[in-house]
C-alpha cells in the first residue's frame, strides 16, 4: 500500500435543504454525523437480502474500518430551530399483550402518541462544497493486505447501496474511493479531527461493534415468540471520541478545586468583586509552594509570570508559558445568576497536561493562607459539575463574570476601547469573534459593575465588561486582558 493513501467514504444529502435529523447523546443536535452512523448504514447495505450472515469477505472489511477512527470533512452545519411532532411512544407492546389475552386495552394504537422535539442540522453550502458532501477519511496503513483497487471496489459497492443515514427521512447517496493525501487535503469543507478534550462527542465503532450489531439484529428478528415480546437490547460495543475543527482553538488543560472551610466542615465562599484578586493570589502562592519544592527550572516565569529580576512584559509570547489562576464565581443553575466564589481553577497552556496532573495530585488538601492564617482547604472537584462546565463547555456566546482590565486607558473613547480590546484578544490568542460588545455593567444577572471590583496591584488600566460572539462554538476557559492570569477578564458561556 502506498504511503499517504486514504479510503474516502462520502455521503451527499439528497433533499434540497441538505438537512440531517440525527441527535447525539443527551438529545442534542449532532454534527457532523457520527462515524458509527456511517458504519451502521454500510452494514445495512451489506446485509440487504441476507438475514443470517454477511457474504464472505465482508466481515474483514468491516473489522478494518472498525479499528480506524476517521477524519471528517463536512460543510458548515447550521442548527435549526426545534420543532415538535407527534410520534408513537413505544407503548404498542402493552396494547398487544392485552389484545393477545383477549382483553380490551385502555387505549387504541392511534391514541398512543407522544410529542417529540426535533432539531435538524442544515449543511450550509460554502465555496466549492455546494452539494452538502460529507467525507470520512480512513488512513490506509502501508502493510494493508488488500489492494487499492479491491478496497475501492468493495466499499464502492457497499456505499452505492446506502439509502439513508440515521433517520429514514435523511435520504443520501454515497460512494467510496481511495485517494492520496494531497487529494484529501484539497477536499472542501471544515476538517474535524480527534482531540483529547472538548469538542463534539461522536460515537465511533470499535473492534466489537460488528458482532454486537449482528447480535442486536438477531434479537430483533426473534423479538416475537410464543412467550411474548422480548425487547431488543441496545448497542453496547462502541466508543465515544471528541472531534474538533482544525480551525478551533485546542482546549487548555486545567484542574478545578472547591474551597473548603479550614476544618473541612463545608464550602467557603468569597465575594466576587472584593475577593477575586485575593483568591487568585492565595492559589498562586499554594501553587508556588508545591512547584518550587519540585525544583522546576522555569519555576519563576511559569508560576509567577516574571523572571529573576521581576520584570516581564504582558505579551502573547510570554503568556504561552504560564499558569492562570482563576477564581470561579458560582453560576446558579436555576436563576442563571452569578454569585460568590466557591471554586478555583488553575489552567496551563496547551501541551502542559503533565503540569496540571502534577498540581491535581499535590494541591489536594493543600491549605490556603492569608497573612499566616489558614483561610481554607483545597478539595478536588470530583465528577460532573454544572458550574465548572459553564467555564469550559463549547459555546458561541461568552460574557465576562469579572471585568477585563485593558492594557491602557480608554479615556471613554469607543475607538480606543475597540483597539485595546482587539489587542487583548490577540495577546490571549483568541480567534477574532464575529462581534463583541462592552459596557461598564455586567451582561448577566449578579455581575457587579466594574467600579465595585478591587483590582490586583500594579494593574491600572481601564476595566470593561465584554460579550463575545463567535461563528462556531469554542471551548473555555476564556480570559483576556492584563489580569487574565489573576482572575480578571474571565468569561462564562451563555
Amino acid at each position: 500500500m502506498n504511503v499517504g493513501m486514504y479510503l474516502q467514504l462520502a455521503i451527499r444529502f439528497l433533499d434540497g435543504t441538505h438537512s440531517f435529523h440525527g441527535s447525539g447523546d443527551g438529545g442534542q443536535a449532532e454534527w457532523p454525523p457520527s462515524p458509527l452512523r456511517l458504519f451502521q448504514a454500510l452494514l445495512d447495505a451489506a446485509a440487504s437480502g441476507h438475514r443470517t450472515e454477511l457474504p464472505t469477505g465482508l466481515p474483514d472489511l468491516f473489522q478494518f474500518i472498525g479499528n480506524v477512527v476517521p477524519e471528517i470533512i463536512a460543510p458548515v452545519g447550521y442548527v435549526c430551530n426545534s420543532i415538535r411532532v407527534a410520534v408513537p411512544n413505544n407503548d404498542l407492546d402493552v396494547w398487544a399483550v392485552a389484545v393477545a389475552k383477549g382483553m380490551q386495552s385502555g387505549k387504541q394504537p392511534s391514541e398512543l402518541k407522544a410529542m417529540k422535539a426535533i432539531q435538524p442540522v442544515r449543511a450550509i453550502a460554502t465555496g466549492s462544497n455546494h452539494s452538502g458532501l460529507v467525507s470520512y477519511l480512513y488512513k490506509l496503513p502501508e502493510t494493508e493486505r488488500w489492494s487499492v483497487s479491491h478496497i475501492a471496489s468493495e466499499f464502492g459497492k457497499l456505499a452505492r447501496s446506502i439509502t439513508h443515514l440515521g433517520w429514514g427521512i435523511d435520504m443520501v447517496a454515497a460512494d467510496a474511493d481511495v485517494i492520496t493525501a494531497a487529494q484529501a487535503a484539497a477536499l472542501p469543507g471544515e476538517r474535524w479531527v480527534v482531540t483529547q478534550s472538548g469538542g463534539v462527542a461522536l460515537r465511533v465503532p470499535t473492534a466489537g461493534t460488528l458482532d454486537d450489531l449482528i447480535r442486536k439484529h438477531q434479537a430483533f428478528l426473534n423479538r416475537l415468540s410464543d412467550a411474548g415480546f422480548s425487547p431488543v437490547p441496545p448497542l453496547r460495543e462502541f466508543a465515544v471520541r471528541h472531534y474538533r475543527r482544525t480551525t478551533d482553538p485546542e482546549p487548555r488543560p486545567c484542574c478545578v478545586f472547591t474551597i473548603l472551610k479550614p476544618d473541612a466542615s463545608g464550602n467557603r465562599a468569597f465575594s466576587t468583586p472584593r475577593r477575586t484578586a485575593h483568591v487568585a493570589a492565595w492559589i498562586r502562592h499554594a501553587v508556588a509552594q508545591v512547584c518550587e519544592s519540585a525544583g522546576w527550572d522555569d519555576f519563576l516565569p511559569f508560576v509567577h509570570g516574571h523572571n529573576s529580576n521581576g520584570s516581564m512584559p504582558n505579551t502573547a509570547a510570554n503568556s504561552s508559558q504560564r499558569f492562570q489562576y482563576l477564581p470561579l464565581p458560582t453560576i446558579n443553575s436555576h436563576l442563571q445568576r452569578v454569585e460568590s466564589i466557591r471554586r478555583v481553577m488553575v489552567a496551563a497552556p496547551v501541551g502542559f497536561q503533565d503540569r496540571i496532573d502534577f498540581l491535581r495530585r499535590r494541591l489536594l488538601g493543600h491549605e490556603l493562607k492569608w497573612e499566616n492564617q489558614v483561610i481554607g482547604l483545597l478539595n478536588l472537584q470530583p465528577g460532573k459539575d454544572w458550574v465548572r462546565d459553564q467555564y469550559l463547555r463549547p459555546a458561541t456566546t461568552w460574557s465576562t463574570v469579572t471585568p477585563v482590565i485593558l492594557d491602557g486607558f480608554n479615556d471613554h473613547n469607543p475607538k480606543k476601547t475597540d483597539k485595546l480590546l482587539r489587542k487583548a484578544l490577540a495577546n490571549a490568542r483568541i480567534v477574532s469573534p464575529l462581534e463583541f460588545d462592552y459596557q461598564p455593567f455586567g451582561f448577566r444577572a449578579g455581575v457587579e459593575p466594574v467600579r465595585e471590583f478591587c483590582r490586583p496591584q500594579k494593574l491600572k488600566g481601564s476595566m470593561v465588561h465584554v460579550k463575545l460572539q463567535f461563528q462556531h462554538p469554542i471551548p473555555g476557559p476564556i480570559t483576556i486582558g492584563a489580569g487574565r492570569h489573576r482572575g480578571f477578564g474571565l468569561f462564562a458561556a451563555e
